[in-house]
């Protein structure tokens, strides 16, 4: 029941036409939703160039929040995950000759080259995938500190200090590789799709990595653009809150590949069983959480 005793858990999870908030609490493998809302909020240019707007946009999530908070003795942890465009993933080639601390500074030279913005504007996070005696290839993604501060502050306003921030992607490497799908495709290539209430966010996995996650307004997907982003796909692995209509705008390019989340975490909304593929940032994130427990308990 749900009462003043609950310790509890907060995802946000924003876009930019709307801002997800989940209050959920853990029992071992199962997850029960106690609230969850989806506010029809823009987060547009204007939230990060206009005081007005983004206090407008900071005060909205924040005041939710403070009086959904009050029904629960205490809200223990908050993580965001958010997918835009702006949020850029690359994967860069290095001459294998080039030594590891020389590496850095290249992947530097590479990345001014296709990134418009300043570089100061980025968080930017370095990953070594292979090296096979030609090349060193690695993972860049460069995250806008703009997300950072503006969700930092909305953190700050409602008092929760044990906070962390994901890209949807690295959210979706790590479930996968939980899930061993890496392994079973072994080098094959297969995509996943995120149905969002307004657009796809479509990730394109190969060799056992990410190689690419674009973000596209339902509206603009057409036929091309599937052919040229599936076309080498094996299968495709799909999730969120989708409908027949959004299966079919991609079933036509691979079948569709199906993974069993049941057995890894039961998820409970208004006391009902509902499907883990609605709420997989927050799997992924459980999954983690556990996985450094017992690491350090080991």
């Amino acid at each position: 029941m749900i009462g003043i005793k609950e310790v509890v858990h907060l995802n946000i999870y924003p876009t930019k036409y709307s801002c997800k908030i989940i209050f959920f609490k853990i029992d071992n493998n199962k997850i029960e939703i106690l609230s969850e809302v989806d506010k029809k909020i823009l987060m547009d240019n204007r939230v990060f160039i206009e005081k007005n707007a983004r206090e407008d946009y900071i005060n909205e999530i924040a005041t939710y929040i403070l009086n959904e908070k009050l029904k629960y003795k205490k809200c223990e942890s908050i993580f965001i995950n958010i997918q835009e465009n702006d949020i850029i993933l690359k994967n860069i080639k290095i001459d294998s000759d080039i030594k590891k601390k020389a590496i850095i500074k290249a992947v530097d030279i590479e990345i001014k080259e296709f990134c418009n913005s300043s570089i100061n504007n980025y968080c930017i996070d370095y990953k070594k995938m292979y090296n096979d005696g030609v090349d060193t290839e690695v993972q860049v993604v460069l995250f806008p500190k703009k997300y950072i501060d503006l969700f930092s502050e909305i953190c700050d306003r409602i008092g929760i200090e044990k906070r962390a921030m994901h890209t949807n992607f690295n959210l979706l490497e790590r479930l996968l590789l939980k899930k061993n799908v890496m392994e079973s495709m072994n080098n094959l290539e297969f995509g996943v799709v995120e149905f969002r209430e307004k657009d796809l966010v479509i990730s394109i996995f190969s060799n056992r990595m990410i190689k690419n996650s674009y973000v596209i307004k339902k509206d603009e997907f057409t036929q091309e653009i599937g052919e040229s982003l599936f076309g080498k796909c094996e299968s495709i692995l799909v999730l969120g809150e989708k409908c027949i209509d959004d299966i079919k705008m991609v079933q036509t390019f691979s079948k569709i590949m199906e993974i069993d989340f049941e057995n890894d975490i039961e998820y409970i909304r208004n006391y009902k069983r509902v499907s883990p593929k609605e709420y997989f940032n927050i799997t992924a994130k459980i999954i983690n959480w556990k996985m450094r427990r017992e690491k350090n308990e080991g």
